[in-house]
């Protein structure tokens, strides 16, 4: 059976993800999921010029603990269980690298938001992946 890591960002599609692989899981086709939550660096920002690295670093683990919630919810709902890990850092690279690093078989993201605007970036971030990762990424709609 299969290991798969599911990003979540909190939004929607990143949910409909989560709960594609709760239904793989209940199918015998998933034996463990790890969800990730990837936020990136807030010193890259105009943050560090007004707070040390280790407030930074607080605020994006409870940002990261915060889009983790809802994920966390309906895994916990299912009977599925689960893997939680919160990282900083550059979205697609850290997600390519943290499935090979827990041996994960497959990544399963969800789809673009519908704006022209979130296509893009959305767009952009699954084409990364895909370049980066060494395991296939599905997406779900």
């Amino acid at each position: 059976m299969l290991k798969v890591l599911v990003p979540v960002n909190g939004s929607k599609h990143a949910l409909d993800a989560v709960r594609h692989a709760a239904f793989m899981y209940r199918d015998k086709c998933v034996s463990d999921i790890v969800l990730l939550n990837v936020q990136e660096p807030l010193e890259a920002g105009r943050a560090a010029a007004f707070h040390r690295l280790d407030a930074l670093r607080r605020l994006e683990a409870r940002d990261g603990e915060a889009a983790l919630q809802e994920a966390r919810r309906i895994l916990e709902d299912a009977g599925t269980p689960y893997v939680a890990q919160v990282k900083v850092g550059d979205i697609a690279r850290t997600i390519a690298d943290t499935a090979a690093a827990n041996d994960c078989d497959a990544i399963v993201m969800g789809t673009a938001a519908r704006s022209p605007m979130g296509a893009l970036f959305a767009g952009h971030l699954s084409n990364r992946l895909l370049r980066l990762s060494r395991v296939p990424v599905t997406l779900v709609r």
